[in-house]
């Protein structure tokens, strides 16, 4: 196995262990397992599940940069929808506007 392939089978590894912990709740626990991961491969679901746990915990603010990391690596709607209701919660009522506009976009 190549370095890489060693990385990426941990990268994939603390996901699948940080994906458990969300399901239990435990975003907490989970947050650091999803940074790791993310570290080591920075794929969108790592980074979309990651804004997601912040959010399960109402820390908004450190939300934000592993959605818009999500949105830009990933043409879908669901991280850019989970960014538009951050910024929603948190008053910018512009931003959210802008991500559910690109939201939109992306559906049609």
């Amino acid at each position: 196995m190549t370095s890489n392939e060693q990385n990426l089978s941990e990268a994939s590894t603390l996901y699948q262990k940080a994906c458990v912990l969300m399901e239990a709740n435990q975003f907490e626990n989970a947050i650091p397992l999803f940074q790791r991961s993310a570290e080591i491969d920075p794929h969108f679901k790592t980074l979309e599940l990651l804004g997601e746990s912040y959010i399960h915990l109402n820390r908004l603010q450190e939300a934000i940069i592993p959605l818009a990391a999500a949105v830009s690596l990933n043409r879908g709607v669901r991280a850019v929808s989970l960014l538009a209701i951050v910024f929603l919660e948190l008053k910018n009522y512009n931003a959210a506007k802008d991500m559910a506009e690109i939201a939109l976009s992306r559906v049609f």
